[in-house]
């Protein structure tokens, strides 16, 4: 079987769309970090559809950062990938064109650099997770202490880092008088584009002897722009069977295509340093403030997530498609939405219940296989930005806190199994919680001492709510729910 290629684009099917633009005369304007599934589900989505559009000059450099792998598979494809749109009853496939070309930060490192030096370059993005932001969250600051960050602090020349290469390159095309780039980072985490503008001052702060460009870090404060975003969009890891799917849809092999969904995001602050894509044309959202955005995806959907996970795990379910067809639990869903959605602001003028609709019919596409143990594994994390603050929001507002007191009560009892299997939790962050729970008796805790001591926890829960007694009363009350009703937590009764 052939494989996709720009020579072999004429041999698809009618039924696979495919670029309809001049790739060969399409201009590189932006740059990516990070080409994993997730941007090319997304941003280079985006950008093809600019492409198609007329907007000749925002095709993509991507760049694989560690080893070789999505760089290799997309290189003799020429840059070339399908993407599968599944929406659970019929998969629309198309041939994505935006990526010219593919490089590798380890093997082309040159090339790379040349990239991000271009005069051309104007907006210079990034999905590299959070760790590849190397952010001390505690200190609000830059984590020094991170193998590669002290690297490059060492020899900031021959950066390894993401941070690292991003600081070299301003340091250069400062000192070469070359027009600063917009850094817009695309990875999900609160404020991100504050983060990526908070590290690479204090990485700028710490090298610029090194950097050779006096006054660097006054310069990149004043001049780089480092807009926050928000960005969601599901994309599954591929698997085999993905890859005999596609080509049977193709008749080509593809070695590197995405898995998607019909519903995308993409909300970005409209402060930018460069000349900027058109994104708006192509769907996304420019405005002055992706905080209410922020508030309403934290409270709605992350929560969602956080409590699909939750609930479908105790309910023996292993992914969130099977817990959202309990319909307790889609019931539940929908007040704890509802109840969340009654605390956003007020003036922002978001339709939060038409978000609440679209959402809950993502979760119950079975194309998308996202694992209740997945979401799980992330509770400490989403719990006090996307739960907490509604919870204190509402005890404020004199509302019941009945449904968000039961998520944290959920968690509550997931910790009393995994205490009682003496296994290690997925979810790092509630190792010592997990601990606690085991020293005070596991399955056979007492309920009261046990809510207690976790809700005394300032780290997780605050120092107020941690000490708030109506808050403690009814996390109290809702565990001792799961224990009277279902002792084993195999099943679980949710309250509407």
């Amino acid at each position: 079987m052939n494989r996709l290629s720009e020579k072999t684009l004429v041999e698809l099917p009618s039924t696979v769309a495919k670029p309809g633009y001049d790739r060969a005369a399409a201009g590189v304007r932006m740059v990516h970090l990070g080409a994993g599934a997730f941007f090319r589900s997304h941003l280079a989505v985006y950008a093809d559809d600019l492409l198609e559009q007329g907007e000749a000059d925002w095709g993509v450099c991507a760049v694989s950062l560690k080893s070789p792998g999505v760089d290799q598979a997309l290189a003799p494809q020429d840059g070339l990938y399908t993407l599968l749109v599944d929406d659970g009853r019929k998969t629309r496939a198309r041939v994505i064109g935006s990526l010219k070309p593919v490089l590798n930060l380890v093997q082309q490192g040159e090339q790379v650099m040349a990239a991000l030096l271009h005069p051309d370059t104007a907006v210079v993005s990034l999905t590299i997770t959070h760790r590849g932001y190397c952010y001390d969250p505690a200190g609000d600051c830059l984590n020094q202490a991170l193998p590669e960050i002290n690297a490059d602090l060492r020899t900031p020349e021959r950066p390894q880092s993401a941070i690292g290469v991003l600081a070299w390159a301003i340091a250069q095309r400062q000192a070469r008088g070359l027009k600063p780039f917009t850094l817009l980072s695309c990875d999900n985490m609160p404020a991100n584009g504050k983060v990526l503008q908070r590290v690479l001052a204090h990485y700028i702060e710490q090298a610029e002897p090194q950097l050779g460009v006096p006054g660097l870090l006054r310069q990149f404060m004043e001049q780089y722009a480092c807009p926050c975003t928000l960005v969601d969009r599901m994309t599954p890891q591929v698997q085999e069977a993905d890859l005999e799917r596609t080509a049977g849809i193709l008749g080509l092999h593809d070695a590197a295509p995405v898995i998607t969904e019909p519903y995308a995001l993409f909300v970005i602050q409209d402060w930018f340093c460069n000349d900027r894509p058109p994104l708006e044309n192509a769907g996304a959202i420019l405005t002055p403030h992706v905080g209410p955005y922020e508030e309403l995806r934290y409270r709605l959907l992350d929560a969602g997530y956080l409590t699909l996970g939750l609930l479908g795990s105790l309910a023996g379910c292993q992914t969130l498609y099977q817990a959202m067809q309990k319909p307790e639990i889609t019931l539940f869903m929908v007040g704890l939405m509802a109840d969340a959605g009654v605390t956003l602001e007020k003036h922002t003028g978001i339709a939060w219940e038409e978000y609440q609709q679209q959402w809950l019919m993502r979760f119950a596409n079975p194309s998308l296989r996202v694992s209740t143990r997945q979401l799980v594994a992330e509770v400490s994390q989403v719990l006090p930005y996307a739960v907490l603050p509604v919870v204190a929001d509402r005890l404020r507002q004199g509302l019941s806190i009945d449904r968000h007191a039961r998520v944290v009560a959920a968690w509550l009892r997931h910790l009393m199994q995994v205490s009682a299997s003496q296994a290690v939790s997925d979810d790092m962050g509630a190792g010592p919680l997990a601990a606690q729970i085991r020293a005070l008796g596991g399955e056979a805790a007492d309920p009261y001492e046990l809510t207690e001591t976790v809700l005394a926890s300032s780290d997780i829960f605050g120092a107020t709510l941690s000490e708030d007694l109506e808050f403690r009363r009814c996390v109290t009350t809702q565990l001792l729910d799961f224990l009277d009703q279902f002792p084993s937590a195999t099943h679980l009764r949710t309250s509407g």
